[in-house]
């Protein structure tokens, strides 16, 4: 037992595996009438894939943790995302968003995360740079129970 319980915390020290990039498709869509942009995250692939729940949008259209990568271009003016929190540590991770095989992951970004949602609305042109870094599940049972999270105990 004691050798099983130490491969399964060894394999928690491995690094992620992540897909190629033909094996997803990230879709950003433009939403000025409800002042947001509509990103899609679509699993290309037969084997289950995860993203963090810190590198992806949250259930408000934001994000909890600031993104170095993610920004909107509006005219010549570079945006940052605001956030909750510019940087948080999770023992065993934050958790994570689970995509079936070729499933869709949805989420929006709201233009109100970079600024003022008016004067974004309003602009002509404006680009969002998003970067999805999806990777291969560790576990197979469903993140209500904790997939990808490391096993550090029994809990109920």
């Amino acid at each position: 037992m004691l050798l099983g319980l130490a491969a399964l915390l060894a394999s928690c020290a491995t690094p992620f595996q992540r897909p190629p990039a033909e094996k997803f498709r990230l879709d950003i869509v433009d939403n000025a009438d409800a002042r947001r942009f509509e990103i899609t995250l679509t699993s290309l692939d037969t084997r289950a894939m995860c993203v963090s729940a810190e590198n992806w949008p949250d259930d408000i259209g934001g994000f909890v943790v600031s993104q170095e990568s993610t920004y909107l271009q509006v005219d010549a003016q570079a945006l940052a995302p605001s956030s909750s929190f510019s940087s948080v540590y999770c023992p065993g991770g934050c958790g994570e968003h689970r995509i079936a095989p070729s499933a869709t992951l949805r989420r929006t970004i709201n233009y109100a995360t970079f600024g003022d949602a008016a004067t974004i609305a309003a602009s002509p042109t404006k680009v969002l740079h998003f970067v999805a870094t999806p990777y291969y599940c560790r576990w197979a049972w469903p993140s209500s129970r904790g997939a990808g999270q490391c096993f550090t105990g029994w809990s109920q």
